[in-house]
């Protein structure tokens, strides 16, 4: 059965969109500025992300971007890396947005990860000083240089509201239908200010050809709104561990949402250490280095035995593609976390020791 068919979950969902009514507004986009913005929404709690992907951003090509903004999930004050970030990456000048307070009550109140990267986003959209916006995931790293700027450049080309990189499917929806994906996305703030509440944006359910979909962030939009365009990139081009901060938040919230494993949770170590928290690293590796299967995440422990064995080659590949990207090789503490993993979730503790240094 359709789980959107599914009337307790829409009345669930009804009532939960209701609680959010008033929480982000738009008004009209006045005086638009050339070139684009990337909006970035980040995890208070997991800051050093935000440094790493600033990190990768400044190997880009970021000529045309009008700003870097960033969106953290709490008031400013309660941020503590904020000395810490940079006034520009790669010549785009970086501005710094937080959460009100009634704002972060509402979110840590519900505590679903779709309810803090809606939140993000919108706050951000209705920020933007550019008619073009980059919806940049926090844990999506750019593998190729020049991949923003071609990213605005076919949505300038197209004239498409919304622009994606993969086409959608879920919820009841095919890739034949035209939908694309949230990351990576380019929309017209303009359009979206001007035509649109910022609560429409949210994950709804509809009717479609007599049949409910669950409408995921901004695809309700893309459906009223329509004007969508595909520019597909090379898989190769971009580190991305879908949903991986969802799934942080469940973790921390309902941790029997999780996929087997915790999905893509083990990475979380490698994404802090990039951004100079090492701790992560260095306890997941000892932990695995001595038998265990269980690192901790947050303020929970994970246990990683489920974790299906294709997953784990998938996030070996992804992780030694970015090393490769900003470092030119596989850093030996890096390469010993992998090899830990490796031993510790294979069957027989298989170890493919120095791939890809």
């Amino acid at each position: 059965m359709n789980r959107a068919s599914s009337l307790p979950r829409r009345l669930r969902r009804r009532l939960l969109t209701r609680s959010l009514e008033g929480l982000v507004e738009w008004s009209a986009l006045t005086d638009p500025v050339p070139g684009y913005t990337i909006v970035i929404g980040c995890v208070t709690d997991l800051s050093g992300i935000a440094l790493a992907n600033l990190e990768a951003l400044r190997r880009c090509d970021l000529s045309g971007c009008a700003e870097l903004l960033l969106v953290f999930d709490r008031p400013l004050a309660e941020v503590h890396v904020l000395n810490e970030l940079p006034e520009s990456v790669a010549g785009a000048p970086v501005r710094v947005l937080g959460y009100e307070a009634h704002q972060a009550r509402a979110a840590r109140r519900i505590g679903w990860g779709w309810v803090y990267s809606w939140m993000s986003w919108s706050i951000g959209v209705g920020a933007a000083r550019t008619r073009a916006v980059c919806l940049h995931d926090l844990d999506a790293m750019p593998l190729s240089s020049d991949l923003f700027l071609r990213l605005f450049e076919e949505f300038e080309r197209s004239g498409a509201i919304f622009q994606g990189v993969r086409p959608y499917s879920g919820n009841g929806l095919v890739e034949a239908d035209g939908f694309v994906t949230t990351y990576e996305m380019m929309l017209d703030a303009g359009v979206l200010r001007e035509r649109a509440r910022a609560l429409e944006a949210f994950s709804r359910f509809g009717k479609r050809d007599d049949s409910w979909i669950d409408f995921d962030t901004f695809l309700y939009l893309q459906e009223r709104l329509g004007e969508r365009h595909l520019f597909e990139i090379d898989p190769e081009e971009l580190f991305h561990p879908s949903q991986l901060l969802c799934q942080f938040t469940d973790h921390l919230n309902a941790p029997d949402r999780l996929p087997p494993g915790g999905g893509n949770l083990s990475l979380l170590a490698y994404l802090l250490h990039l951004g100079g928290e090492h701790r992560h690293l260095e306890e997941g590796t000892q932990a695995l280095d001595a038998g265990g299967t269980r690192i901790i995440v947050g303020s929970r422990e994970l246990d990683l035995s489920e974790l299906p064995l294709e997953k784990l080659e998938w996030q070996r590949t992804q992780v030694e593609r970015l090393e490769r990207f900003l470092f030119d090789e596989v850093r030996p503490e890096v390469a010993h976390w992998l090899d830990s993993l490796q031993a510790a979730l294979s069957p027989g503790g298989t170890i493919r020791s120095g791939r890809g240094r």
